[in-house]
């Protein structure tokens, strides 16, 4: 049994302590990675218990089926050493005696290994799920040379410590901007310049009213954090898009990339608009409102595609749950608001006397062409609107940067 010619594997993972993990290598044909692949793993439970198994993989991205000892794939699947030194785990096995015994349909649907045929190594690193099962991996990478089957081969890989962390750590820090943007921020943004424009109308700061002024901090800080976001995920990506059989990824990265161009052209038609008394305003009133709802609505759901990814299989409490629970809370607080405002306008201000004697004076100089009262002497029940406006407005950001932490904890556990 020494002298037959067998191909030899041997696999070297770093790992932390206390974190299930597995190092892949699928057996690829002609250079096509995805097909019907050979996939042998060497996974380090949380127990660290070390185990190497064999593994089919039928559809391209389904998960990895177990190669039981009954079946054949080409060549004999025998563990030679697992071992733990130092943090670093050795797997190794060997294939050999490559006698085919499957039926002609099977061999259809999965290539044999053969020793007179030459493969590719592609090596993929991951994590284990809670029930130290193959969750997808976060890197992968085709070795250069060649195999062939028919002599004894050693093939050694390694995942370093520091390079993994630092591309985990793109992933994690675009996840962790994009939540607090655009779960905190740009609703934030929104609010203000929606029900606080009358409400603070006659607080300003060099003549200029202070809702505009929070309203344009708010939104350009979004805008500018959104692209270094975009930019920390293209170098995590190098620059490689996702490819389609990754349904969720893909729809994810194709609404992310509508979400950063409407985002930064609400900037730039703010930079464009004409003046507040041009007869034409009204137009780009109306256009950036609906691309800014627009947007914010396509954000929530490129968020709520990030949290279904496979990455978050390992988290316990999904993290799908706690969006549900931010976008009820906000229904609440915008819809509060709004049917606070029309409740105002049809049944309170019948008793503004104030309102209905004084001549109305107008200030449309930032309130997009908006008429409002400014020496109006403020009724009990519109101080009651006002404090109950704030009381949601502050209820929103409590909420929200609450979620978004909650959030953010989950995203730095994913890799």
């Amino acid at each position: 049994m020494e002298d037959e010619p067998c191909a030899r594997f041997t696999f070297l993972m770093y790992v932390r302590h206390g974190i299930g993990a597995n190092i892949e290598s699928q057996i690829i044909k002609d250079g096509v990675v995805g097909g019907n692949d050979h996939v042998f793993a060497c996974e380090r439970l949380s127990d660290d218990t070390i185990h190497v198994q064999r593994f089919v993989n039928r559809d391209g991205y389904s998960p990895p089926v177990l190669v039981t000892a009954a079946s054949n794939y080409g060549g004999i699947f025998q563990v030679s050493r697992v071992a733990q030194n130092n943090g670093v785990i050795y797997c190794e096995f060997t294939l050999s005696n490559f006698t085919n015994t499957l039926d002609r349909r099977t061999k259809r649907s999965i290539s044999l290994l053969s020793q007179n045929t030459q493969y590719q190594i592609l090596t993929a690193i991951g994590n284990l799920d809670s029930s130290n099962s193959l969750i997808q991996h976060f890197t992968a990478s085709v070795l250069t040379q060649m195999i062939q089957l028919n002599q004894p081969e050693t093939i050694m890989t390694n995942n370093t410590q520091g390079s993994t962390n630092n591309k985990t750590i793109l992933l994690r820090a675009h996840g962790i901007i994009m939540l607090f943007l655009w779960m905190l921020f740009v609703p934030a943004g929104i609010l203000l310049a929606r029900y606080f424009r009358q409400s603070w109308s006659k607080l300003k700061l060099c003549a200029i009213p202070v809702w505009y002024i929070m309203h344009q901090i708010v939104m350009n800080f979004a805008v500018v954090m959104t692209l270094v976001s975009f930019v920390l995920i293209l170098i995590y990506k190098r620059g490689v898009w996702t490819s389609q059989s990754l349904s969720r990824e893909f729809a994810h990265s194709i609404m992310g990339l509508i979400v950063v161009s409407t985002a930064t052209l609400q900037s730039i038609m703010t930079i464009f608009r004409c003046r507040p008394d041009h007869p034409r305003r009204f137009i780009f009133n109306y256009v950036h409102r609906i691309v800014g709802i627009s947007t914010l609505i396509l954000s929530s759901a490129t968020i709520l595609l990030a949290t279904l990814l496979s990455r978050y299989d390992s988290v316990k409490m999904k993290p799908w749950r706690i969006l549900v629970v931010w976008w009820s809370m906000e229904f609440v607080i915008w819809i509060g608001i709004e049917c606070l405002e029309i409740f105002y306008r049809k049944y309170w201000s019948r008793f503004d006397t104030i309102n209905l004697v004084q001549p109305m004076q107008t200030n449309s100089l930032h309130d997009g062409g908006q008429l409002m009262p400014i020496n109006a002497r403020p009724s009990s029940g519109n101080i009651f609107k006002e404090r109950f406006k704030t009381f949601l407005f502050i209820l929103h950001i409590l909420v929200a940067c609450g979620l978004s932490i909650v959030l953010t904890v989950y995203t730095s556990q994913i890799s």
